[in-house]
Parts: C-alpha cells; sequence; structure tokens
C-alpha cells in the first residue's frame, strides 16, 4: 500500500478481517454503493461547475452577439468546450472506474453531452446561422439548469 496507514484505516481493516465471509460481501456492497453515489455527485460538481467550461461558454455567447456569425469560430469554440467537457468527465470516471468495476458511467452527463454536441455539430454543418444561435443558447440554458441541480452544486462550508 502506499503512503501511511491512519489509525481509522487500520480499525476498518481489523475490523474487516472479523467479518463473516457473507458481511464481508455485504460491506464490499455497500462501499461500492457509496462509491458509485460518491462518483455520480463528482462528477456532475466537476463538470458543471467548472469555471474555465463556464467562460468558454460566456464567449461562445458573445460570438453570438455579433451581426456576422463567424463559423469558424463558433466550431473552434464548439469543439474547445467538447474537448474540455469529456476531459473533466474522464478525469472523474478514470479515478472511480479504477476502484469500482463495472462503474456505471453517468448517463445524464454522457446523454446530455451526446445529444448537445450533435446537434451543434449538425446545426454547424448546416450553416444556417439562427439553427446555430438557437441550439447554442439551447446548450447554455439546459447546462446552466444541470449545473443547478442538487448534486452538480457545490457545497461550500461558512
Amino acid at each position: 500500500m502506499l503512503g501511511d496507514i491512519t489509525v481509522n484505516e487500520v480499525e476498518i481493516l481489523n475490523a474487516y478481517q472479523l467479518l463473516s465471509p457473507a458481511s464481508r460481501r455485504e460491506f464490499r456492497d455497500y462501499v461500492r454503493y457509496l462509491l458509485c453515489k460518491q462518483y455520480k455527485r463528482e462528477v456532475m460538481a466537476a463538470v458543471f461547475n467548472n469555471k474555465l467550461l463556464h467562460n468558454l461558454f460566456l464567449s461562445l455567447l458573445h460570438l453570438l452577439e455579433k451581426e456576422e456569425l463567424n463559423l469558424e469560430q463558433v466550431a473552434k469554440r464548439v469543439l474547445q468546450i467538447k474537448e474540455l467537457y469529456y476531459a473533466i468527465f474522464e478525469q472523474v470516471h478514470c479515478k472511480y472506474s479504477e476502484l469500482v468495476e463495472d462503474l456505471d458511467s453517468n448517463e445524464v452527463v454522457k446523454e446530455f453531452a451526446r445529444n448537445s454536441f450533435a446537434n451543434l455539430d449538425r446545426a454547424i454543418r448546416s450553416k444556417n446561422p439562427d439553427l446555430i444561435r438557437y441550439e447554442i443558447i439551447n446548450f447554455h440554458q439546459e447546462f446552466n439548469k444541470l449545473s443547478k441541480k442538487k448534486d452538480a452544486r457545490n457545497i461550500v462550508a461558512v
């Protein structure tokens, strides 16, 4: 094991050794349940409270305000958002997938991204400025809605 073992960890290991095989299985199931629950909260918070991602959205919305929509800049910004979004998701997912076998990926986060980026990609390929504006605004509104969900909020101690 890496690092120093704390007193609490030794207590848990000693208690685990005293458990019957059936109780050990229940304990592992419960720890898996807790890790999955924490994973879902952490991935939501990591993705939907990322300041850089919010700044990229604001700059994308700023591009929409211009009279002449620059498709190349919009496509570039959407690609940056997409890459950052999935990088954040993968970072948290990999952290937990090492600990939890057959980790169920957070479908809310994945489905939202898959649908939204597909709609944005389709709109950009159509080169229709009104459709592009609509899809970007819709994506931003849905992103903000998800960032306000209970699991996505950062809890700040006062």
